[in-house]
């Protein structure tokens, strides 16, 4: 009996010390996935603020922001402040007005008129 309840005890204690020391080691996620899938976020993010910027620098843009009032310079300045939230809203409508500009157009149409006062509008409001 003695024996018995010594054997049960070791085999115990052998569980309960193993458990923390094995969960440790499992992990739901790999820590090496997860830190690319933060760094890949960082970049799009980044990627996006700085699409934006140059959204803001074009000369076109100036001057329908220009007609319309809207300060371009707090626009720009704000970009920073954005959140990850806000830059995933505005990352469609600002490649969309990129690719626009950057397609050589000589005037900007209607629809883009409408997404740049969308960003902008979004920007100043953030700040």
């Amino acid at each position: 009996m003695r024996f018995r309840a010594t054997a049960v005890a070791c085999l115990l204690s052998t569980f309960v010390v193993s458990s923390p020391a094995f969960a440790q080691q499992r992990h739901i996620v790999n820590p090496a996935d997860l830190r690319q899938a933060l760094t890949a976020q960082a970049q799009a993010q980044k990627q996006t603020r700085d699409t934006l910027r140059g959204v803001l620098k074009d000369s076109q843009v100036r001057v329908v922001a220009a007609r319309l009032g809207l300060d371009v310079a707090r626009a720009d300045r704000a970009v920073d402040t954005l959140t990850a939230a806000e830059l995933e809203r505005l990352a469609g409508p600002v490649r969309d007005v990129d690719m626009q500009l950057a397609g050589g157009a000589n005037t900007i149409v209607l629809s883009t008129t409408a997404i740049l006062l969308i960003v902008i509008i979004v920007i100043l409001l953030v700040d």
